[in-house]
């Protein structure tokens, strides 16, 4: 009788703690359907302590300001902010103070933190998996404990250590499944993290914290910082909208919800001791002004991102990547080492009109190339994606082996054409284009392009009493479907038509498909696939080259973070441009448990992994085939592959870049 009253009471507690987790999960989904977003005022406290730390620290982006001078940094700021869907769609600071020199942003990285979204797939934008969402129940172990008739609480703890999890505690309502408190603890990025958030108890409000406080580590080549946060949502006062990005800590202390802790005003009180002193004491103020100078250009251009403003209300902005990144250092076999700097700039006339012009630029170190690209967009239209483009830039070096050929027929000396390497042409483009969105599902984009193809070698050209310049025109069309709308697959279709005009003289046409699906599943997982061929119909006794728009080697490579990872690793570039036709297909897994996950101490560090495989049909390629698997981690991604050419072993190879503070 005793064991079948223990064992009724354990299946009891077993239900009752199904139960309760089940509320939980399905909490979000048990509000309104429609929530509108809201306005709120943010504020927020931040204490920085600097325990260790050397001359690297000043490379590390947005903590330049802190890597030299004091040891203890804080600050405040309110702002006034909406938010839609948990994301923080506008945001305007309206006062900033603090003993940060130039009152400059720190560390970022963690002021996401200060949002998490606890019912959603992720807690952090597309990183962190919550406990509190059912795609994820398999990765968790959950112990409830019942606290009172209205509260139990739920701790949690990952099936398996990484990065990508955390592990902590909530209180929750029993009857409704609302999390009342939550503390979760986790390391990403370099930063080891606890969060406390006290959720809000209304509709939308419940979703979104109502006090959030942040503990973190950030530890990096022998240096170690300390941070802390203390956020207050929904505060009552509101500044007039006059009052942006002010320094009046007057005005902040009316503001403030919450006193200062003792640790903060001893900062502040510490920092408005040494500004006396400095104005009391002589000292050589030309000397002190351009070292000053100096050391915030170093930082503004050299080591940090510089981004500002611009216009009578900020309708313009601009940002450039910082000459000291190693963000932008990649390698891979047959390229090296490639370097990469962006510069990009945007003019707001209106919510639906818009310029924006980008500078694109890398270096080659083994190719010995320097490659460039200028796109330049204005947004007529933005609700039905209406823009007039003009692309500037240089692309790889273009092969056309039939011209060579034509030389060595027509050439009736005894020069040997093969050692002149006469097959690469430099090449300089201008494309100019319209695209509208008819509908959801339906795009076209007319426009035309422009290539200058010289030759890398004149001198063999010379001695042919050949043109050393090749020059092409071409209007072109391209008619976008998508049966889904922008979630499903997009089905692409070019057209292409070279024309005789002035110098261009080359008579060709082109047509191309494509069809390309990236399928997102649950907890970070996605697939991607790609199907495309392209083919020349026109064939004319003048040469042309062989250039297409959707198979071709990407000369300023975009990253790991693309949305398509679709791309030939190991293939030559010269078979680019030597086929008439291309079928190509790619397929790309990725998921952040997969393999290295599962093992112990590093696979906790794995951030993403993925499995590739690309196949290809061209001339004398029937087929050839990579096979490959990538990782990404907080330092680097990697990734190794194999290819066969023709069902025969083709070699292996590796590509490598650089995550570090890739969202800092």
């Amino acid at each position: 009788m005793l064991i079948w009253l223990h064992a009724s009471r354990t299946f009891a507690k077993i239900e009752s703690d199904s139960l309760i987790l089940q509320r939980v999960l399905t909490y979000k989904e048990s509000l309104p359907a429609k929530l509108d977003g809201i306005h709120t005022n943010i504020y927020i406290r931040y204490y920085f302590k600097t325990e260790k730390r050397n001359f690297t620290l000043m490379a590390i982006p947005s903590m330049y300001a802190i890597s030299r001078g004091n040891r203890e940094y804080a600050g405040e700021s309110y702002s006034t902010i909406y938010i839609k869907d948990n994301v923080v769609k506008e945001s305007t600071r309206q006062l900033n103070t603090g003993t940060i020199p130039r009152y400059k942003n720190t560390m970022t990285t963690m002021l996401k933190y200060l949002l998490p979204d606890i019912y959603n797939v992720t807690i952090l934008d597309n990183q962190i998996l919550s406990p509190f969402n059912k795609h994820n129940l398999n990765l968790y172990r959950y112990d409830i404990t019942l606290l009172t008739n209205n509260r139990a609480e739920i701790v949690f703890r990952p099936k398996r250590y990484n990065t990508q999890l955390i592990s902590g505690s909530a209180i929750v309502d029993r009857v409704s499944g609302r999390v009342i408190k939550i503390g979760f603890n986790g390391e990403y990025d370099m930063v080891n993290f606890h969060v406390n958030a006290e959720m809000g108890k209304y509709g939308l409000r419940s979703l979104l914290p109502k006090t959030c406080d942040i503990d973190a580590t950030f530890h990096f080549i022998g240096n170690k910082i300390k941070a802390s946060y203390h956020s207050v949502y929904d505060n009552p006062i509101f500044l007039p909208d006059s009052i942006v990005n002010s320094h009046d800590s007057k005005l902040m202390a009316e503001v403030r919800p919450t006193p200062l802790p003792e640790s903060i005003k001893q900062v502040y009180q510490k920092n408005d001791s040494i500004k006396a002193k400095t104005d009391t004491v002589k000292v050589k103020k030309e000397e002190s002004k351009w070292k000053k100078i100096l050391w915030n250009s170093f930082g503004d251009y050299v080591i940090n991102r510089t981004k500002g403003n611009f216009g009578t209300k900020d309708q313009g902005a601009f940002r450039i990547s910082p000459i000291l990144n190693p963000l932008y250092l990649s390698y891979s076999g047959r390229r090296g080492v490639t370097y990469k700097l962006k510069l990009n700039g945007s003019y707001k006339f209106s919510l639906n009109r818009d310029i924006s012009i980008e500078f694109k630029a890398g270096y080659s170190f083994k190719q010995n190339q320097f490659y460039f690209n200028i796109p330049i967009r204005f947004n007529f239209n933005k609700r039905r994606n209406g823009y007039i483009g003009l692309d500037i830039g240089n692309g790889n070096r273009i092969t056309n082996s039939s011209i060579v050929d034509q030389i060595k027929h027509e050439s009736l000396d005894s020069i040997d054409w093969d050692k002149l390497e006469l097959d690469y042409f430099k090449d300089f483009y201008v494309k100019f284009m319209v695209n509208y969105d008819l509908s959801n599902k339906w795009s076209v984009k007319p426009g035309m392009i422009y290539h200058r193809r010289s030759a890398v070698n004149e001198a063999g050209f010379v001695a042919a009493n050949r043109p050393t310049t090749y020059y092409s025109f071409a209007p072109s069309l391209e008619i976008q479907f998508r049966p889904s709308g922008w979630s499903g697959p997009i089905i692409t279709a070019d057209y292409e038509r070279g024309v005789r005009i002035g110098s261009a003289d080359m008579d060709y046409e082109r047509f191309e498909f494509d069809v390309s699906w990236k399928k997102n599943f649950y907890s970070l997982r996605s697939m991607s696939l790609r199907l495309g061929s392209g083919f020349y119909t026109s064939k004319s006794r003048n040469s042309y080259f062989l250039d297409y728009t959707n198979f071709r080697d990407e000369n300023i490579p975009g990253g790991w973070n693309d949305d398509w990872t679709g791309e030939f690793q190991l293939l030559n570039s010269n078979w680019y441009n030597v086929s008439e036709y291309y079928v190509r297909t790619n397929a790309t897994y990725e998921s952040p448990l997969m393999v290295f996950s599962r093992i112990p101490y590093i696979g906790r560090l794995m951030e993403m992994e993925r499995i590739y495989i690309n196949v290809l049909f061209v001339d004398h390629l029937h087929p050839y085939v990579e096979y490959g698997y990538g990782f990404t981690n907080r330092f680097f991604s990697m990734g190794f592959f194999m290819a066969t050419r023709n069902k025969d072993f083709d070699g292996v190879g590796f590509r490598f870049g650089f995550e570090l503070f890739r969202d800092w």
